[in-house]
């Protein structure tokens, strides 16, 4: 099964071109993408996503009733960038026999691309998606190609492209929007659209969307076919970092010894990573001058339990430092996620 040549030219070009600036492999936050899109994200390591998107629509006069179709997400990262998961929803109208819709999938994302492929169970199809992103300042635009081989439940192959944009207005917004057409629309398929106001919910790992949408499911079937009514709604991801329940639980690193990179003389540097801080346990000595630094995308504190030091906001990506004039141990915990805890070892050399 092939695309018709000028469009699989076109859509090829558009995902080269929007591939090589940006990893789609760290984009989970739905501030990196639009209602209908995934924009290529295949997880963070040690976590289980979840994420719940319901949406409403209003009937006809004069009993204007109300209906809902939600689609559940559970998705894990396994080693390497490749994430599998599925989706689950229900009053699915992808195929008439089956309102309830199973898709499987795998999604292997580097350097800009992601690959999904996978199987939808309502419509007895084999399905597959490319995705490019890159990011221009606070913009990111991608741009999507589809394969469905059993388009909705209807024995014959259908195709379609799409693109969307994300605007970050700040730490805690943006906007975002997509438009993704089936490339052999019939009578009654609309152009796929959907548009959301993106939410960081301050000091959590959690995201919100409110958006408006012609689309009925979130998989692959469900956002590549617009309906004639227009549907709002919300998205709410929760990600559960299993590294705080299993596996190992950090590593204990003194001054000029394995798992602590020096930075300057008589410092240490260590950083926040996973909802954890990466060593549980610091020796050092004296004088030491301790540096963590910021790598989760949400904001930490370095807090000493008794309050006599305090680092205030970390934001994602800055650092902070004390040093340690004592001797003596120092326990510490972040402030917005007090299950972060961790030990300072001060002795005298």
């Amino acid at each position: 099964m092939r695309l018709p040549g000028p469009i699989a030219v076109s859509v090829t070009c558009a995902l080269s071109a929007l591939a090589g600036v940006v990893d789609v492999a760290s984009c989970q936050s739905l501030l990196d993408r639009p209602p209908n899109l995934s924009g290529g994200w295949v997880g963070t390591p040690g976590t289980l996503q979840f994420n719940f998107v319901h949406r409403f629509g209003v009937g006809d006069a004069p009993l204007r009733k109300v209906t809902n179709s939600p689609t559940f997400l559970l998705a894990y990262q396994l080693p390497g960038p490749l994430l599998i998961g599925f989706n689950y929803a229900t009053s699915s109208d992808i195929a008439a026999a089956f309102p309830n819709e199973w898709e499987a999938f795998a999604r292997y994302g580097q350097r800009g691309l992601a690959l999904q492929a996978g199987y939808n169970q309502a419509a007895e199809s084999f399905d597959a998606e490319l995705t490019g992103a890159r990011t221009f300042g606070p913009l990111r635009l991608m741009a999507v190609g589809r394969l469905l081989s059993n388009g909705y439940h209807s024995d014959t192959a259908r195709y379609a492209a799409g693109a969307g944009a994300a605007l970050r207005l700040n730490r805690w917004f943006a906007l975002a929007g997509d438009a993704t057409s089936l490339l052999d629309k019939r009578p009654g398929e609309k152009l796929a659209w959907g548009a959301g106001l993106q939410i960081a919910i301050p000091y959590s790992p959690h995201t919100l969307s409110l958006q408006v949408t012609n689309t009925n499911t979130a998989t692959l079937q469900g956002v590549s076919r617009g309906i004639d009514r227009v549907r709002g709604g919300f998205e709410f991801t929760i990600p559960f970092t299993l590294r705080r329940y299993f596996g190992r639980r950090g590593t204990t690193a003194a001054k000029g010894g394995e798992g602590a990179a020096q930075g300057g003389e008589g410092a240490t540097k260590t950083e926040i990573r996973g909802m954890n801080f990466g060593q549980k346990r610091l020796e050092v000595s004296t004088g030491t001058t301790i540096q963590w630094t910021n790598n989760d995308p949400l904001v930490h504190t370095v807090t000493a339990d008794d309050g006599s030091w305090d680092s205030g906001p970390i934001e994602p990506g800055k650092s902070w430092s004390h040093t340690f004039a004592q001797a003596g141990e120092f326990a510490y915990h972040c402030t917005p996620h007090p299950f972060m805890k961790a030990l300072v070892v001060v002795r005298q050399p």
